[in-house]
């Protein structure tokens, strides 16, 4: 046996360099014989587990007394896998020298920056890890924030194909219309001759015009008309506007990835960024970039007609709040707005509810979705602030990732559907300190009829009061409000499954998060429910499929068509097993059983891209409680000194089946329905509600004979008919009325719950069985949003 300590030099050196940094390590090799000593591979693997941690890409050079170092160098770039998380690659390093100085370059996509020395310790550690002179840096580079850029890169070259097609469609339009008024214009030329002939010309005139006609001589016969090359016509127009650019890499990329680009402005209030902006540009070459100094609010207030932008692209450090009202209006008739808030600290909790409101004109919500809430609200203040320039918002893609949202807004110069926006802003009413239900409320409600040729006509009314009481109707805890918050679709399934589409052609060291981006976009691709079928018929009605404005057309494939304005959100937010359990002092359900529980009982379920093991159904929360009680009753019994009287558990879990058997006599079941039907008058719950609890009372206590077999109410008085006005246009008129459609909804307790651990992999497998990365932990220490830049 041989055992040796072998010293490894764990090196970062660039060939146009000198300089060099080490890091040595002691690697105890031992079973390994004397042949390992001399056996550079050996050596090498040994050394590379002792490096393997470091996550940055590194020369290893094994050194011995006696003999000289491994002659080449073998690069090494690090990436970890898991089953369930995939680290992101940092990318390559190098040192070079340009213009007199010393820098790292930075390669990331297809773009290069040149970091100061000083500055890589800024990107790398969080303000107590900082030195003061690395606290001074201008500009810095967020390794974390890759999947944010190419992510956009990916967005901006969907929504840039969609606008050269749209170009291509409507210069088609024109050029048919014109050929059809040249067509009108020369049959009425023929009928004027027609009718008034012209004199016969004379013979001089008669002699020309045969000369005229005979051949061409050679030279000029030898010139076809296709022969003269028509000067070609300048590429369609597609400028893109990074307001907040640093040190221009945003702006570098869209310019060396986008081949349909004729112009980027990178615009920063910094000098000391532009600088390092043109210093950028200057080293990888391109020439359709244009820096300029100024505030990014003045530059896009001051901008006219022509000037305007079809991508504006808003990444500050913070709040993008600042900026909407000038970017809504800097943006083209169907531009795109790119917009990132990393204050999640303010939308995503209730810690600053008063700087939320100013920043957004809304109060977070509180709870496991409030980060999803976080997403409505920042698009509520994009919204409000396009509103009042007749301008209307179309969510393309809205996420929230890691640290920070991003979300991608197309907008259009309608005042008639900004007629819409009151009706797709809501209030949430949140039991968060309870049970973590909620209930939600639309500003205005939007009814639909058809006219007599069909066509929808909307009417925008004043909504109803509100739709919950002071206190939860399921765990009696009190409600707070939170909103106004957008309440309309956040994704367009056509823009995520055309980004999808481009992923297999990407080129992996290019887009190095295309797992990742994978992932989360299937996953929010999946959040609409509509999109996911149910094994059986629910208990509530089906919704329609979302109807579009404008619908695909084969010959130009990459437009995008636009989703119905009139069409929200009808089942917003998640919720958490965990948090589930938690409240009734409960085992966790794995996720697979309660969703077949779930699809047993005809509903649709799936997950949500902003937290793992989260659930967005179309089950109302009488049928999520229920479930719960039944698989405490079923599969996971708790004490019943566990849960403290008149705590939200315990008020849930008063209501179990159990519970029910246990009230012998009538007096106890009127004493119950009294209960109930007090707090459902607290909550504002309307007749058909009331003689539902009253038919499931009677149900219970034997004395459901004397009573009709379902309750009845129409389509007007249901709790969600004002939801589903939008979705199915009524005539306007109409000589015989048909009967009330009839609606009925057993009580939670006459359900047969099921948990169906197989049904749920059915269930989750509908869309994709391909192993995604759909949630990534943090990659690496003093993992975050960085510091801000000074000037």
């Amino acid at each position: 046996m041989y055992k040796k300590r072998l010293k490894t030099t764990y090196k970062h050196q660039d060939s146009s360099s000198d300089i060099s940094s080490s890091v040595t390590y002691e690697v105890q090799i031992g079973l390994l014989g004397p042949a390992s000593l001399m056996n550079p591979s050996l050596i090498f693997e040994s050394a590379t587990k002792c490096a393997k941690r470091r996550l940055i890409p590194a020369l290893i050079f094994a050194q011995f007394p006696s003999s000289t170092p491994i002659s080449t160098p073998i690069s090494i770039r690090s990436r970890i896998f898991s089953t369930s998380r995939v680290m992101e690659e940092e990318p390559q390093i190098q040192l070079v020298e340009y213009q007199g100085n010393n820098y790292h370059v930075v390669k990331e996509g297809l773009a290069k920056i040149l970091n100061p020395p000083t500055q890589v310790a800024a990107s790398k550690g969080t303000k107590k890890d900082l030195k003061a002179d690395d606290q001074m840096q201008s500009v810095f580079y967020n390794p974390i924030q890759q999947f944010n850029r190419d992510l956009s890169v990916l967005a901006i070259r969907a929504h840039g194909e969609h606008i050269i097609d749209l170009k291509k469609k409507q210069k088609a339009a024109q050029k048919l219309k014109k050929q059809a008024g040249n067509g009108e214009k020369k049959r009425k030329r023929e009928d004027d001759q027609t009718e008034n002939p012209r004199p016969a010309p004379n013979a001089e005139h008669k002699e020309s015009a045969e000369t005229n006609d005979q051949p061409l001589s050679a030279p000029l016969a030898d010139q076809e008309p296709q022969s003269a090359a028509r000067p070609e016509q300048p590429a369609a127009s597609f400028t893109v506007l990074d307001a907040l650019s640093a040190t221009g890499l945003r702006a570098l990329r869209y310019a060396s990835e986008l081949p349909f680009v004729t112009k980027v402005v990178a615009n920063d209030l910094s000098e000391s960024a532009i600088r390092s902006m043109k210093k950028n540009i200057d080293y990888n070459d391109l020439k359709t970039i244009q820096p300029n100094l100024a505030d990014a609010r003045v530059y896009m207030y001051g901008l006219d007609h022509a000037s305007k932008f079809d991508v504006i692209d808003l990444d500050p450090y913070g709040t993008a709040s600042p900026f909407l009202d000038a970017a809504v209006q800097a943006a083209k008739d169907g531009g795109l707005l790119c917009v990132t808030c990393t204050d999640a600290g303010v939308w995503a909790s209730t810690g600053y509810s008063e700087k939320a409101f100013s920043l957004y004109g809304g109060i977070p919500a509180k709870g496991l979705h409030s980060h999803e809430g976080g997403l409505r609200l920042i698009l509520n203040a994009i919204a409000m602030s396009a509103a009042k320039y007749g301008v209307a918002i179309e969510p393309l893609l809205s996420l929230s990732i890691d640290f920070y949202a991003r979300v991608f807004v197309r907008v259009y110069r309608s005042p008639a559907q900004v007629k819409f926006t009151a009706g797709n802003t809501m209030l949430v009413y949140n039991c968060d300190t309870g049970c973590g239900a909620w209930s939600t409320q639309t500003l205005v409600s939007t009814k639909a009829r058809s006219d007599r040729k069909g066509n929808p006509i909307y009417h925008h009314g004043l909504a109803k009061g509100p739709t919950a009481g002071p206190h939860c109707e399921h765990c009696g805890t009190k409600t707070h409000i939170a909103g106004p918050m957008w309440g309309g679709r956040l994704h367009n399934p056509d823009f995520i499954q055309k980004i999808l589409d481009m992923l297999p052609g990407a080129d992996p060291e290019t887009y190095q998060t295309c797992a990742r981006i994978e992932g989360m976009l299937t996953t929010a691709l999946e959040e609409d429910l509509d999109l996911t079928p149910s094994s059986s018929e629910p208990s509530t009605p089906k919704q329609p499929a979302p109807s579009t404005k404008n619908q695909y057309d084969p010959a130009y494939p990459a437009i995008i068509p636009r989703m119905d304005v009139a069409a929200r959100e009808k089942y917003p937010f998640y919720f958490s097993l965990s948090a589930l359990a938690k409240v009734i002092h409960a085992t966790t359900i794995p996720i697979d059983e309660f969703r077949g529980a779930l699809s047993h009982l005809g509903y649709r379920s799936t997950r949500s891209h902003t937290k793992p093991n989260s659930i967005r159904t179309d089950a109302p929360w009488e049928v999520i409680w229920e479930i719960m009680r039944e698989w405490v009753r079923q599969e996971s019994p708790i004490k019943e000194s566990s849960l403290k009287p008149e705590t939200a558990g315990a008020t849930i879990m008063s209501k179990s089946r159990e519970n029910m058997r246990k009230l012998g006599d009538q007096d106890q079941w009127l004493s119950v329905l009294k209960k109930d039907l007090m707090s459902a008058v607290e909550a504002g719950r309307d007749v058909s509600d009331l003689v539902t609890r009253v038919e499931a009372a009677l149900y219970r206590s034997g004395s459901r004979n004397s009573w009709r077999s379902a309750p009845v109410a129409s389509a007007e008085t249901r709790p969600d008919a004002d939801a589903d006005a939008d979705a199915q246009p009524v005539p306007e008129k109409k000589k015989d009325k048909a009967p009330a459609q009839l609606f009925t909804r057993p009580h939670p307790s006459t359900l047969e719950v099921v948990f169906d651990e197989a049904l749920g992999r059915e269930v989750s497998a509908t869309h994709t069985k391909k192993r995604l990365v759909r949630y990534q932990l943090n990659p690496r220490a003093n993992w975050g949003p960085l510091n801000r830049a000074g000037r």
